[in-house]
């Protein structure tokens, strides 16, 4: 995966699978190099190894994306650009599989991960279970420059256990119906939000109803744009009733040539 630019045009530095960034000293007092949380706080996504990749800690990209609220990965990963994308080799795909972190299914996909702390450095107390904002935050003072206090939930529509039980993390797995959690909370995607998530009250007049229309069929555009994409990266569409996986057309040869041998 490409190294993308820093301010200055020059890409940044990569290491242990992650952009080398400003550090914050209070937000390594709660997170190792590995990924490890410290201070009895927990992800909220399933979080492994990989064989080869040491004791680093890592995530599927499409769970902290559906934890965050985003659809798929693309518009993760576009959104957040200092995340780094890995794109797994076959090998390590199949160890992921045996180890029963992925379906035998996606064997033949394209799978990308992301490390566990640069996920915790660019969402702190989002991605933490019941995480309170400030305290929770890998970067403090920019969460306190950002009005946060410590009481702040980050994300308060989490459902949180009760009675000691576990936290669900497979609410962000696809292959455990994390499809549902594409609707709900949704973020804005270049400034404007997803028409099924929230739909403006206007009062349409001759003056802004033809810009009303565009933003409508913008909105639109923007949301077909997402879910192609998200059937391309999961490769195709399961038909519920015969279990058959149907792809895009546009992805599949349309004509071929034969030549007989004598």
């Amino acid at each position: 995966t490409p190294v993308p630019l820093d301010e200055n045009g020059k890409p940044y530095t990569l290491k242990n699978d992650e952009l080398v960034l400003e550090e914050d000293p209070k937000g390594l007092e709660k997170v190792d190099e590995n990924g490890n949380l410290k201070g009895g706080r927990d992800y909220r996504c399933r979080t492994f190894t990989i064989t080869g990749r040491g004791d680093r800690l890592y995530m599927l990209s499409t769970e902290p994306a559906r934890c965050i609220g985003f659809r798929d990965s693309y518009l993760f990963f576009q959104k957040h650009k200092l995340l780094y994308k890995i794109i797994l080799r076959d090998e390590e795909k199949f160890d992921l599989i045996e180890r029963d972190i992925m379906p035998h299914s996606y064997k033949g996909r394209t799978i990308s991960v992301v490390t566990a702390r640069s996920v915790f450095r660019e969402f702190g107390a989002k991605i933490i279970i019941g995480g309170h904002r400030v305290i929770d935050d890998f970067y403090e003072s920019k969460a306190i420059e950002e009005g946060a206090k410590p009481e702040d939930l980050a994300s308060p529509e989490d459902v949180l256990p009760m009675n000691g039980e576990p936290y669900n993390k497979n609410q962000y797995v696809a292959w455990h119906g994390a499809s549902q959690v594409y609707h709900q909370n949704a973020p804005m995607v270049g400034g404007r939000g997803d028409l099924s998530i929230k739909r403006r009250k206007v009062i349409l007049n001759e003056t802004n109803w033809l810009f009303e229309h565009a933003m409508s069929a913008s909105n639109f555009n923007e949301m077909l744009t997402a879910t192609r994409r998200h059937v391309l990266e999961e490769g195709g569409v399961e038909e519920a009733h015969t279990g058959l996986t149907f792809v895009p057309a546009n992805t599949q040869p349309r004509r071929f040539k034969g030549e007989l041998v004598p």
